[in-house]
């Protein structure tokens, strides 16, 4: 057991805890550091008897800590854009790192995708500093009992604005609560929607919940026969005719369906609340770099097969050239203007018929939640509920594949932690 599990002590319930976080993953750890580094212990409330269960899973066990760069358009909300400006710029990226390899003396290494590791490419050396700062900095985790409600308290004494009911029957006050609950992605870590449920008990509006970063399935057995194929292809989301998003990367076919990078990034175009009528298409990148249409018209007596097989993997230039209905015997030269055409259509923007998504059991994270315009863009505390602040994943923002959810637990938990401090001290 983790050093820091064990230093709350029950026994000392009867009195109002300055600072309690629900949650002790990403956002929830970093809340509890910067709270105890503006003067006020924190006391995290675990689910599970470990914490940080997804930090262990992530990235394959290695944890992506953060990209190597990062902009407006790398996160989405169903709220105010302005708001994702204001949250980058209050812990810029350099900083963050810093915070990382300086404060928490944990060596980090860029790869060429993008992203960011720990340089021993092991995610608990993530969650050890982490938690280790945490145990510096004062705060405690009391894990293995879960959270069952939260009341207000009508006449506050002590300062006491919420009691807190555990599954084991213990009652705690607090006089600042911190929800840093998660989604209800990956529910196996222990995300299970419950702060969801909270927040609406608590009077706040919780924006409609979707999977994101999740594999996209597909009924059309052509596609599925596939299966373990991986290649580049440029991605785009359309609606009514109007191009919504555009990325390339990698794209792997699976035997239900779509996944890899470039599939998880746009996969919330289609599942988020306002998707219907959101389709999705590929142009398959030529591994000459080659356009398409100059490939085509080259012409010659090189078969569209022998020609396709140099450009893309074989078993899918077949499964194009059998959607387009062309013979793949007919040499490039007696191609027809109309196969060419349908040809070309498929080569470069091609229909992807996805059907839902595999839900939340798949999806690295939830999009959707705490709406924005209901807490400060400066300190996350709701503007409806004083004493009450949010952090991470619960919040309605949601960020791409590579790292982008992690930096933003990190930069709302650096500002709910602070402000969360400061008010303890007030």
């Amino acid at each position: 057991m983790d050093p820091v599990i064990s230093q709350f002590d029950p026994a000392s319930a009867s009195k109002t805890v300055p600072l309690v976080i629900v949650g002790a993953g990403a956002a929830g750890l970093t809340t509890g550091i910067f709270a105890g580094r503006h003067g006020t212990k924190a006391l995290l409330l675990e689910t599970r008897a470990r914490p940080g269960a997804k930090l262990r899973v992530s990235g394959g066990g290695r944890c992506n800590v953060l990209p190597s760069q990062v902009c407006e358009t790398d996160f989405h909300t169903l709220g105010s854009t302005n708001a994702i400006r204001q949250f980058l710029q209050s812990w810029p990226l350099a900083q963050v790192r810093a915070f990382f390899e300086a404060d928490l003396r944990l060596p980090l290494a860029d790869e060429d995708t993008g992203k960011v590791f720990p340089a021993s490419n092991d995610a608990r050396d993530v969650l050890d500093a982490l938690l280790g700062e945490l145990a510096r900095c004062g705060g405690s985790i009391l894990g293995g009992d879960p959270l069952v409600g939260i009341e207000t308290c009508t006449q506050a004494t002590d300062r006491a604005r919420f009691v807190l009911k555990l599954a084991s029957g213990l009652s705690l006050r607090c006089e600042q609560l911190v929800l840093a609950t998660g989604g209800k992605s990956l529910p196996k870590t222990g995300s299970d929607g419950f702060g969801f449920q909270l927040a609406v008990q608590l009077g706040h509006k919780v924006q409609p919940t979707y999977p994101a970063l999740v594999p996209l399935p597909c009924p059309e057995e052509g596609w599925n026969a596939l299966a373990g194929m991986a290649t580049k292809v440029q991605l785009t989301a359309k609606k009514a005719g109007r191009v919504l998003e555009e990325r390339t990367g990698d794209f792997l076919f699976t035997h239900r369906g779509f996944s890899g990078p470039v599939v998880l990034d746009l996969s919330w175009r289609v599942t988020h609340p306002n998707a219907a009528g959101t389709t999705l298409h590929a142009k398959w990148i030529a591994a000459s770099g080659r356009a398409w249409e100059a490939i085509l018209l080259a012409g010659g007596a090189r078969s569209l097969n022998s020609a396709l097989a140099d450009e893309l993997p074989k078993r899918l230039a077949a499964e194009l050239m059998r959607r387009a209905q062309v013979e793949p015997s007919r040499s490039m030269a007696e191609l027809p203007r109309e196969e060419r055409r349908r040809l070309l259509q498929v080569l470069e923007d091609c229909p992807l018929a996805v059907t839902g998504d595999e839900g939340y059991v798949k999806a690295e994270v939830t999009g959707g939640g705490v709406a924005l315009d209901e807490v400060s863009t400066k300190t996350l505390e709701s503007r409806l509920v004083p004493g009450l602040a949010f952090a991470g994943e619960i919040l309605d923002l949601t960020g791409r594949l590579g790292g982008f959810n992690f930096l933003w637990a990190w930069i709302s938990g650096r500002k709910a932690g602070s402000a969360a401090a400061q008010r303890c001290q007030a």
